[in-house]
């Protein structure tokens, strides 16, 4: 098969640009996925073993991706510097992208469906959402496979024109992530909209969670949709590779956002104000550290308000001595 690369008017920046930026932005989403893991083992030690499993199993699938990007960036760039058919072969492209996205999309898309159904007690939705992604994760499984089936991925020429299989598989795969991730976030807002009992701090609570899975799920779906329009838009282009080799790295990391949002940050904007604190202590006593902690995915799947019983009774019998 003649290389595109050398072909006449063939712009080597065009090819050689979008693996560059692809590469780069796998490493830089897995480094932003490695911190928030640390932040996540500090917050929540006594999280349920199903949830620790769930950000270590993402952790380590994201780990086993940045090691094949590694691999093929320094084949192309290290092994092959100087021979431009280098710049078309992609060793682990076809697992990268696709496979991995697809496995990892399944997992953070599950999650989501339970969590609806913690929400709305139903498993309609959540089941229907679970089948939905399982489907799209076999779809990007055969989009790996058909393009693994090449022995030399042509990544110029990827489009329409490739493979019938593989346009139709690389649509059912984005298009369906798409729509999940916003059917994600319509019902999530919803349910946590009608969730919403209008105190203060609850209100505050709910809004930070809607805003928290709009973004969330319109950032996974961009993503998918720019993948998509790419791919079919430029064809003799590998613009594409860019975003569809972030889906993976993108997934985790709104998985890890959501887990993490649970902690706040001490005196920080989204502190308690005093005008908050429901108790009134007089002036001259001296006011007891009440600790309340609100652990969403710990033993009970329920959030839960804890306060520490002991300093609550010294409060309370220093004001009746008063």
């Amino acid at each position: 098969m003649n290389s595109t690369a050398n072909s006449p008017g063939f712009v080597i920046v065009e090819l050689s640009g979008p693996l560059l930026l692809a590469f780069s932005t796998d490493w830089a989403l897995f480094a932003v996925l490695t911190v928030q893991l640390y932040l996540y083992y500090q917050a929540f030690p006594n999280d349920r073993v199903f949830i620790k499993g769930l950000v270590y199993t993402v952790y380590c699938i994201s780990l086993i991706q940045v090691i094949f990007t590694t691999i093929d960036a320094f084949n192309t760039f290290g092994y092959g510097f100087g021979d431009l058919s280098a710049l078309e072969t992609a060793e682990f492209g076809w697992l990268v992208a696709p496979v991995f996205g697809g496995i990892v999309a399944l997992v953070v898309q599950s999650f989501y469906a339970f969590r609806l159904y913690q929400l709305s007690r139903s498993w309609i939705i959540p089941s229907g959402i679970a089948l939905a992604a399982l489907g799209t994760c076999v779809a990007g499984i055969l989009e790996g496979v058909s393009a693994r089936q090449a022995s030399r991925l042509n990544l110029a020429k990827v489009g329409v024109n490739l493979s019938t299989e593989l346009a139709v598989t690389t649509v059912l795969f984005l298009v369906g992530t798409a729509l999940i991730d916003i059917t994600i976030a319509a019902c999530m807002t919803s349910y946590l909209t009608k969730s919403d009992t209008g105190f203060r701090r609850t209100h505050a609570l709910a809004t930070k969670f809607i805003r928290l899975s709009i973004e969330t799920g319109m950032i996974t779906a961009l993503v998918a949709i720019l993948t998509l329009a790419l791919f079919f838009g430029i064809p003799g282009k590998a613009y594409y590779v860019v975003p569809g080799h972030s889906i993976s790295g993108v997934y985790a990391n709104t998985l890890f956002a959501v887990l993490n949002s649970r902690f706040q940050i001490l005196k920080g904007r989204a502190d308690v104000s005093p005008s908050d604190v429901i108790v009134s202590i007089p002036s001259n006593v001296r006011s007891p550290v009440v600790s309340i902690t609100r652990e969403r995915f710990s033993e009970g799947a329920t959030p839960v308000h804890t306060v520490q019983a002991m300093e609550l009774k010294q409060m309370n019998d220093s004001a009746t001595a008063v």
